[in-house]
């Protein structure tokens, strides 16, 4: 038999860019649409007033069940509380912006939340977006950052998961996997910190939807927080979320492309003939 050398070097496919833009003023329900390059917030527009107006398309909400995620839709526009450095042990729970370095009005800021044993044993921070791609949207390449503004003694730590749904129906909402879990063990004390934030985690990963997003279709992503374990809320860290970045899936095409294929009887053996466009990631051809 004949194997023939490759003679073609590997064609790369692409997908379409995808990107983000809000939708105009005025529309019924902000959204995010997904309809071009890499889309990235970075939470920095929001100002520096405990009472600053959330992103297009971003909301917020606290609840008193922990590990708990509620809804898009009934969700708040807007941050309730001002935080930043030295966060004191007895800073009151709720929905925070944060903003880095020395003071509470640095120009970085975060959107996040801080735990307390009734009022606010979980909170979430929501992305709604429309997939208007021009085609079904199967997943998407996430990434943020994971923002410690506050120590905590609480023995069961806390964490940040990632949920996402396509109704925003609460038993809807599932989690993205281990992939999207940031956790962080209990601390020795429940200090601030000076600068801040004290621990800034990066998350990366694709997000792939249970069913495919049809194009107008929508998706929502859930950043919950919550102690990770249990349902005692005392002594909480505070943790906040910044840098989302959403992007497509990059297409690497298949491992092996063929562009000629032929079988030819002689005697008794079959001469096989082949060619490729492109091959990736493999060690070589088997005949059987």
């Amino acid at each position: 038999m004949h194997l023939m050398t490759p003679l073609f070097r590997r064609l790369g496919l692409s997908a379409a860019p995808l990107a983000l833009v809000a939708l105009a003023a005025g529309s019924a329900q902000a959204q995010i649409s997904f309809t071009g390059a890499t889309y990235t917030q970075s939470f920095d527009g929001i100002g520096t007033t405990a009472t600053a107006a959330l992103p297009t398309g971003f909301k917020a909400d606290k609840s008193t069940t922990a590990q708990s995620v509620g809804t898009f839709a009934a969700a708040v526009t807007a941050t309730e509380r001002l935080g930043g450095a030295s966060l004191a042990t007895n800073a009151a729970n709720g929905i925070y912006n944060f903003g880095s370095g020395a003071t509470t009005t640095g120009s970085d800021r975060s959107v996040g939340f801080l735990s307390s044993s009734t009022a606010t044993k979980s909170g979430n921070l929501y992305a709604q977006i429309t997939n208007n791609t021009g085609a079904p949207l199967t997943s998407l390449v996430v990434s943020y950052d994971v923002e410690k503004y506050r120590n905590g003694t609480n023995a069961a730590g806390y964490s940040v998961q990632l949920y996402s749904s396509t109704t925003d129906a609460a038993a809807s909402y599932t989690s993205a996997g281990a992939t999207f879990l940031t956790s962080f063990a209990a601390d020795a004390n429940n200090n601030g910190f000076n600068p801040a934030p004290g621990t800034t985690v990066p998350v990366t990963g694709t997000l792939t939807f249970g069913a495919p997003v049809a194009n107008g279709g929508t998706v929502y992503l859930a950043f919950n927080y919550s102690v990770t374990n249990t349902a005692t809320t005392t002594f909480a860290q505070a943790l906040a979320i910044d840098n989302v970045q959403l992007a497509a899936v990059p297409d690497v095409g298949l491992a092996v492309e063929l562009t000629s294929w032929s079988a030819k009887s002689q005697a008794s053996a079959v001469t096989l003939t082949w060619s490729t466009a492109s091959e990736r990631d493999h060690q070589g051809f088997f005949v059987e």
